[in-house]
């Protein structure tokens, strides 16, 4: 609302850096509530489950852009969205106790996850976030470029979501296998090698339907990597005490890069260009792999 009513630059600025920080003080609970709610046999699941956010996300956005008259009754879509999608939540009429469910089996056995696990898998989601940031960022005009200046914002609407909904299958497919296998690891590591794939398609291109597909691909990888990522992390918390804290930290990994991204690809993108950028993204997820190949967990 205050977005709305926002009659200079400054007001608007700061109404939406209040919505940023509520956002980040939601999520960070709505985490630990997952993390409370499911034992590790469902947690790869859940991450399969959490890929449906951006596309539903995108969805949304087409929805918005339809709606006639101001920005007031676009923002009023965009409040009911946001209210309907708390009702399943509200609708449960008690919640488990801190702790009650999560890790259930490792803590029979009087296991206990080690912080610096904790710390390893946020640095390696900070590489995929940062390449993520990067990419969407410059993703509308990169692909302008690519059709020729002739893509609409409505065109590319619809081809983000019809993209993003590609990725469903993918991340719920992965997380449902990560369950049955009881490995994080390895799937993880898939999905990296999805997304050095995607990008280097990207960069290597220039035809729109190459493109596309290679963008497909990195968005299948980047969306089933930070869904099973966030289901691991949840795995790994060392103190159910402390989930909430936790995994707000972990929620910096999304914060962070939208600090440095927009000065970096203003550099990168002026000297070397779309295809240079999309290169070096990819070849930077040599970083994360080798990082989560030295974590000894499964």
């Amino acid at each position: 609302m205050a977005i709305v009513l926002a009659d200079d630059p400054r007001t608007l600025v700061m109404a939406v850096a209040g919505w940023q920080v509520a956002l980040n003080l939601m999520l960070a609970p709505l985490s630990a509530y997952a993390a409370d709610s499911l034992d590790d046999q469902q947690k790869g699941l859940l991450g399969g489950m959490l890929a449906f956010a951006p596309a539903f996300a995108a969805l949304s956005v087409i929805g918005v852009a339809m709606v006639p008259g101001d920005l007031a009754h676009q923002f009023a879509l965009i409040m009911l969205i946001v209210a309907m999608s708390f009702l399943p939540l509200l609708a449960r009429a008690t919640a488990p106790a801190f702790g009650a469910v999560a890790s259930t089996r490792r803590r029979e056995q009087g296991e206990r996850p080690k912080a610096q696990t904790l710390w390893t898998l946020w640095l390696v989601r900070l590489f995929v976030q940062i390449a993520e940031g990067l990419v969407f960022l410059f993703i509308f005009y990169f692909l302008r470029t690519v059709s020729s200046g002739k893509l609409s914002v409505g065109e590319y609407a619809w081809t983000n979501a019809a993209v993003q909904l590609a990725a469903i299958p993918v991340a719920l497919s992965v997380g449902r296998l990560s369950d049955a296998l009881n490995r994080r690891k390895l799937p993880l590591m898939a999905m990296l090698a999805l997304i050095a794939i995607g990008l280097a398609g990207m960069a290597m291109t220039g035809s729109w339907t190459a493109v596309i597909a290679s963008y497909a691909v990195f968005l299948m990888g980047s969306n089933s990597f930070l869904a099973l990522h966030s289901a691991f992390a949840m795995q790994q918390l060392p103190d159910p005490e402390r989930f909430g804290r936790d995994l707000g930290l972990f929620n910096l990994t999304n914060t962070l890069p939208s600090l440095t991204s927009p000065m970096l690809a203003a550099i990168v993108i002026g000297r070397f260009g779309y295809h240079g950028l999309l290169g070096s993204l990819a070849a930077m997820m040599v970083i994360p792999a080798a990082i989560l190949w030295r974590l000894k967990i499964r």
